[in-house]
């Protein structure tokens, strides 16, 4: 394909070499854009219930947009990864529609839908070189030898594969087997790529790399991506969105850092977040116009924007839940209020470098874990821990008890 797009050979020759770059680099995405299609992918009121009766999808929805980068989350069981076979075709839909593009696909064999799925196995075939495997699925369908080399060789070039192309799979790290792989769903150019726990078997060094590189590549390529993951922290790195999932249901869709800061009830707010969130059991209580937590040996004045909001919840039980970085050794601009510190015993200190962990006992044996500056503190001291309200966030009882102290919370959830 001509990148030059008419410029004359003596236009060429007299730009600098920066210009030249910057012109090919233009036309390549253009180029991978076009030949890229994009998909809206909607599901909706979908379920899967399998023989027996379980319900392992309970009729969710999700609009997931053209080009868009969206990351299914959730522990082991949730739905994620049935949700994503389900799109793929390879799990019969019990209930609901799936639409890619303008069509629905309930019925649609996995090969006719315009996919490309990445497995957690790599699923390469041992005897094949790199290009062999790449090139593989482009031969069944029918493509002429110049068209597949040319996508070959356009794939192997994005993900760095050019030297590796006449390697076997076992002559390859877990990282490159794993760039193979994508290669193989690249080369397709279909409406929407399906990852599920690709990084799995990758060590932690090569999984924050590989991470980076699935990220650079979907902003190149625009396709529609739709990536399945336990690893919270792969999900706030990759996701346009995130779509947080537990027994089968959404909990939670929108961008990672408002779930992150905005959970709608205790389940998301404890499942994001490394160290997870710290949780009290207590109770609301009203005093002189001010509202406190109070439980677990702890006492803690709300804002005056959260106290309107939990109005209606004072006088009964309630959780408090509190991010690690919401508690501080010393008193500074985010938590100086007197009214809200804590005497902690400390028990535990884990160093990380600049900072450090501690986990801190109230004085009804609750356990707390502050991530601070690191510093030296004897184990089995008392500190004063000061708390930074706008950490701070209160929930009805129970496992998926309501974040009552959110302001807004009815825009929370988008899916």
């Amino acid at each position: 394909m001509p990148l030059t797009g008419g410029l004359s050979r003596q236009v060429v020759f007299t730009c600098t070499k920066r210009t030249i770059l910057v012109f090919l680099h233009i036309q390549l995405i253009g180029y991978m854009r076009k030949v890229c299609t994009l998909a809206e992918v909607i599901i909706k009121d979908v379920e899967k219930v399998y023989p027996g009766g379980f319900q392992a999808v309970k009729g969710i929805n999700l609009d997931i947009h053209d080009s868009e980068f969206i990351v299914l989350v959730g522990p082991s069981g949730c739905g994620k990864s049935t949700t994503l076979r389900m799109v793929a075709g390879l799990e019969e839909i019990s209930g609901g529609s799936i639409y890619i593009g303008d069509r629905v696909v309930n019925d649609v064999p996995p090969k006719d839908r315009d996919i490309a799925m990445v497995f957690q196995n790599y699923a390469l075939y041992p005897h094949m070189s790199v290009y062999k495997n790449m090139a593989f699925g482009l031969k069944l369908r029918g493509m002429n030898k110049k068209d597949i080399d040319e996508r070959v060789r356009w794939a192997s070039s994005i993900l760095g594969l050019d030297t590796l192309l006449e390697r076997k799979p076992k002559a390859l790290s877990g990282g490159q087997r794993q760039r193979v792989a994508v290669g193989r769903a690249i080369v397709r150019q279909p409406a929407a790529f399906l990852f599920d726990e690709p990084l799995s078997n990758l060590d932690a060094k090569l999984r924050v790399e590989t991470r980076a590189e699935l990220k650079r590549l979907h902003h190149k390529l625009q396709t529609t991506t739709i990536y399945v993951t336990h690893d919270q922290e792969e999900a706030m790195t990759l996701g346009d969105r995130v779509v947080v999932m537990s027994e089968g249901l959404i909990q939670q869709v929108d961008a990672p850092l408002t779930v992150y800061e905005r959970p709608v009830n205790r389940f998301v707010a404890g499942f994001l977040g490394t160290p997870p969130m710290n949780f009290i059991e207590g109770a609301l209580e009203g005093n002189g116009g001010d509202v406190f937590f109070k439980g677990g040996g702890v006492s803690v004045k709300l804002s005056t924007a959260q106290a309107e909001q939990v109005a209606g919840h004072v006088g009964q039980k309630a959780t408090m839940g509190l991010r690690p970085e919401g508690l501080f050794l010393h008193a500074n601009e985010h938590a100086n209020d007197e009214a809200c510190t804590a005497e902690l015993e400390v028990n535990v200190i884990e160093p990380l470098g600049d900072t450090m962990d501690m986990f801190l006992d109230t004085s009804e044996g609750d356990r707390l874990v502050a991530r601070v500056k690191a510093e030296h503190i004897d184990l089995g001291s008392k500190v004063k821990m000061y708390v930074d309200i706008s950490k701070v966030h209160i929930f009805e009882p129970g496992t998926y008890g309501k974040n009552i102290s959110l302001v807004g919370a009815e825009e929370a959830v988008t899916a």
